[in-house]
């Protein structure tokens, strides 16, 4: 490519001097023909404007051969390693300028291929994740069916193997539904639309759905809430965040205790706090609790696949809300969650 451009600019500098030779000789011949000393400046002139055009033309060729070779080799080093062999970064002119714009587009380049590679990440992390977390529940339905198909089996047994079966089913489709919730949520196919809503409406829906669980564990939930608070935020997704708190703090709270749901509203933000009497987070785990299907050690014995606040955490995210804990062993946590008010 640079033995083309050169060969192409030699003969552009030909042909301009055969122009220039053509122009001195007819000049000189009229000059001499005319006998004026006017003519004879002129045509010094003539003569002295020509060799300042060439000098000044070739330095500018040399220059456009030099930023066309410069320009050539960071392409081809973009190309090959993704980042610039030359960079004039402080140099004002138009080599300089022209690399800049190049610069932009290699870390454009490398920052699209650094989001594939975590996506890809994200995926190959996803695809193992869900792998793990069906194998127990479908490995336990095949066990209890293949049981199950006993000619001998007693009733008792019968009963038992069929309700136990019932749970795994239950349980991979708990499964199921969230898994499908995260991926969706992680690619971008669920878009969120955060609307100013009333809290105390949302908070009315998803106290609904745990407050029977609550009943059978004769636990009292407390709310604190002003009718006109209002915040920004999707009432779907924002119910599931909700509940997915509500429901851990009835899980892990015993019998009798107590759960509390206040909501303040600051200037920015419109905090939801949930307190429970429950048996409390290790210090050690809380940084973890919101890791993608991560179950501390003295909750395992509880039913749960370790999404829930994953899932809370994203959908937060997407609001412009966050939310944090605070713990103690024995005593009770307590979750805070902050919805944009704008």
């Amino acid at each position: 490519m640079g033995t083309k451009n050169r060969i192409s600019t030699d003969t552009l500098i030909r042909i301009r001097n055969y122009g220039n030779g053509v122009f001195i000789i007819v000049s000189g011949g009229i000059s001499f023909i005319l006998q004026s000393k006017v003519n004879f400046i002129l045509y010094g002139l003539c003569i002295l404007t020509i060799l300042l055009n060439g000098l000044i033309s070739r330095q500018l060729i040399r220059e456009i051969e030099t930023y066309s070779d410069i320009l050539e080799k960071n392409i081809t080093q973009i190309i090959q390693d993704g980042k610039m062999q030359e960079f004039f970064r402080y140099q004002d002119s138009l080599l300089s300028k022209s690399q800049m714009q190049l610069a932009r587009l290699c870390d454009h380049i490398e920052r699209v291929v650094g989001e594939a590679k975590q996506d890809k990440e994200i995926l190959q992390s996803l695809v193992s994740d869900i792998a793990h977390q069906v194998k127990t529940p479908i490995a336990n339905a095949v066990l209890y069916t293949t049981a199950l198909q006993k000619k001998d089996l007693s009733v008792e047994k019968r009963t038992c193997y069929l309700k136990i079966l019932s749970e795994q089913i239950d349980k991979l489709d708990f499964l199921m539904d969230n898994l499908l919730k995260m991926s969706r949520l992680e690619v971008g196919i669920f878009l969120l639309s955060p609307q100013v809503l009333s809290v105390q409406e949302t908070l009315a829906g998803v106290l609904g759905s745990v407050a029977m669980k609550a009943a059978e564990k004769d636990i009292t939930i407390y709310v604190e809430c002003e009718e006109e608070l209002t915040a920004l935020h999707d009432r779907k997704w924002t119910d599931e965040v909700l509940e997915n708190v509500l429901d851990n703090a009835v899980k892990y709270t015993p019998e009798h205790g107590n759960i509390t749901v206040s909501v303040k509203r600051y200037e920015i933000y419109t905090l939801i706090e949930i307190s429970d009497t429950g048996i409390g987070i290790p210090q050690e785990e809380i940084p973890k609790i919101f890791q993608r299907f991560y179950r501390g050690k003295n909750v395992r014995d509880k039913a749960g696949v370790g999404i829930g606040l994953y899932l809370a955490r994203q959908i937060l995210s997407m609001e412009k809300g966050f939310i944090s804990v605070q713990s103690v062993c024995g005593k009770g946590s307590k979750f805070s969650i902050y919805l944009s008010n704008y």
